[in-house]
């Protein structure tokens, strides 16, 4: 097929390139230093993934952070004839619905298997011609549609770490405040950095996969799992051994200091079941299969919280019942994968068959040049809203636990607009890699109308229903006022959050994460945070003032980035620098 006629919505019966509704080309949330800290010779791709971020179809291969924004080649990984099937006719689907609209084929209720190639012709003569437009409206219905299966996965993720804190929260304050502690240690200190050091598979197992060296995806997770352990070994001898003497530098409270520091002598023995998860599923993503976390997570997600109750509660072990849940957890993840890939045999084609343990132990330079990028993004990410905690922590017990129920709810509620953040991403980039910057730009409007919908929607219910929502965190009478206080500034946050989301993935889209990186880091890091001090002890706003703080942070950001989006790009520019990496 002539390079003219590559287009990113074209469809074959042997393989599929990415559509608008699959594949993705980050994740949501606040930009990282990570995306202008890569080598110069890297500025013309694309910066590196969540794999968390994406819904793609299995017949071919995601963008990640060494290959181009839209592929001159297709690629066909290896995967199962159903998927490529169900994923093309959902595909078509969407064509045909484009079509329709701009009346270059009749309306149809449905594509039989003999108009496939219509479709494909017609389709193929549209974008040349530049015939396909899109709507508002239309753009609004496919980002819902393509973003509902991610918000069901990143709940179920994020459930794993409210289930501690709905169980620990009805035990009283001070188990609730040592346990957010805890948590926060863990997340800056461990998961954050074992998050970003297996990032370097998304790039690693993705380009062997693509190259057609099976056995190399295979080999690129047993050196990272090995490599993340060997990393974490220090780091968990400190948890275990020194954690609490740390802390009481921080943190003056000895009791809260005591159940955060027995927090992290549990949950490091469950480090190493994290660690296979977080390679395992990127050994699976690589080769185009991104249902299989959400199946693990469709069960761990319910038995974590059925172990909370019982160790926490029926068992008798307290507030430690919470990361024995934890910790039993994370094995059961790995587990879960293991079952998956023996259940389907198909993907331990990309199993190293003459592996010499020696091989394990090399190449891990170029490994080390993927991963601290990687490292450095989710590690700023973490940092910036556990400083916050840090903050808060100094207010008092009661002001802390507040601050877990806060965050904890502002978690959950992000999870909406991050996944159609994904989405806006996904379609605003393919539009520009088909040479349609006035869908594109199209997108982008009905992404941030989206936004703004859904922003409305979470404020409501934050608001409206606030003491209900709180309740399910606490019984504590203090904890409760003092969320309920602080409340209303987080309801308005909920607006302000989703356009910041929404923007952020149109940036994405538009392959401006440098601009994105840079405005986060002077508008977050700069404004927001020192805000959140001076409104927090200058003002004596207490709780309510961190996160005023906050939210003068992401309009600054949210402004910026709409500023950059629909006022300050250059449409053909973009389209332009995405051929030009096209054509590498």
């Amino acid at each position: 097929m002539s390079p003219t006629k590559d287009h990113h919505f074209k469809h074959t019966t042997a393989s599929r390139r990415a559509s608008v509704v699959y594949g993705s080309l980050g994740k949501g949330g606040l930009y990282a230093p990570s995306d202008f800290l890569h080598p110069s010779n890297e500025d013309a791709t694309i910066e590196q993934q969540d794999p968390e971020s994406l819904i793609t179809s299995s017949s071919y291969l995601i963008p990640n952070e060494n290959t181009p924004l839209v592929s001159q080649q297709q690629q066909q990984p290896f995967s199962s004839t159903h998927i490529v099937r169900n994923n093309s006719t959902e595909l078509l689907q969407e064509e045909r619905d484009l079509l329709r609209d701009n009346n270059l084929i009749p309306s149809t209720s449905n594509i039989p298997s003999d108009e496939e190639e219509f479709i494909n012709d017609t389709w193929e003569e549209a974008v040349l011609k530049g015939k396909i437009k899109t709507s508002v409206p239309f753009e609004m219905k496919t980002l819902a549609r393509s973003s509902a299966p991610l918000i069901v996965t990143f709940i179920l993720q994020n459930s794993l770490s409210l289930a501690s804190i709905f169980s620990v929260g009805h035990i009283g304050k001070q188990p609730l405040a040592g346990i957010t502690l805890g948590s926060m240690t863990a997340n800056i200190t461990g998961f954050a950095a074992i998050q970003g050091l297996t990032t370097c598979l998304d790039t690693l197992c993705s380009q062997a996969f693509g190259a057609g060296k099976s056995e190399l995806v295979g080999l690129h997770f047993i050196r990272c799992s090995l490599f993340a352990i060997t990393c974490f070994i220090p780091m968990g001898a400190i948890w275990i051994f020194y954690s609490g003497n740390l802390l009481r530098v921080f943190v003056p409270e000895s009791e809260m200091i005591n159940i955060a520091a027995n927090y992290l002598k549990i949950v490091s023995f469950g480090m190493p079941g994290f660690i296979l998860f977080e390679c395992g599923k990127r050994f699976l993503q690589s080769q185009g299969v991104f249902h299989a976390s959400t199946y693990v997570l469709l069960v761990c997600a319910p038995f974590n919280a059925l172990m909370n109750y019982l160790l926490v509660w029926k068992f008798g072990f307290g507030y430690k019942g919470a990361p024995m849940a934890v910790m039993m957890n994370y094995w059961l993840m790995p587990l879960g994968l293991l079952i998956f890939v023996l259940w389907n045999r198909e993907y331990l084609q990309c199993w190293p068959k003459n592996f010499r343990i020696t091989q394990a132990f090399e190449n891990w330079g170029k490994m080390i040049e993927l991963a601290l990028p990687g490292v450095i993004m989710v590690e700023a990410e973490f940092v910036g809203f556990e400083i916050i905690t840090i903050i808060a922590s100094n207010l008092g017990t009661t002001e802390l636990a507040a601050q877990s129920v806060v965050s904890s709810i502002c978690s959950l509620a992000y999870q909406v607009p991050f996944s159609v953040s994904i989405a806006t991403a996904t379609r605003v980039a393919n539009y520009v890699g088909a040479s349609l910057p006035k869908n594109a730009r199209i997108c982008c409007q009905g992404s941030m109308n989206l936004g703004f919908i859904i922003g409305c929607i979470n404020s409501f219910i934050m608001f409206h229903f606030r003491r209900e929502i709180t309740h399910f965190f606490t019984n504590d009478v203090d904890v409760i006022e003092e969320v309920l206080h602080t409340m209303p500034v987080i309801g308005f946050m909920g607006i302000i959050d989703c356009v910041n989301a929404c923007s952020a993935g149109c940036m994405r889209g538009q392959g401006l994460q440098k601009i994105g990186g840079m405005i986060t880091l002077f508008a977050f890091y700069v404004i927001g945070i020192p805000c959140s001090y001076y409104l927090c002890f200058h003002f004596e706003m207490g709780l309510k003032g961190l996160w005023a703080g906050i939210i003068i942070g992401l309009v600054c950001i949210s402004c910026l980035q709409l500023y950059t989006v629909f006022i300050g790009s250059n449409w053909e520019k973009i389209v332009d620098a995405a051929k030009n990496r096209n054509a590498d």
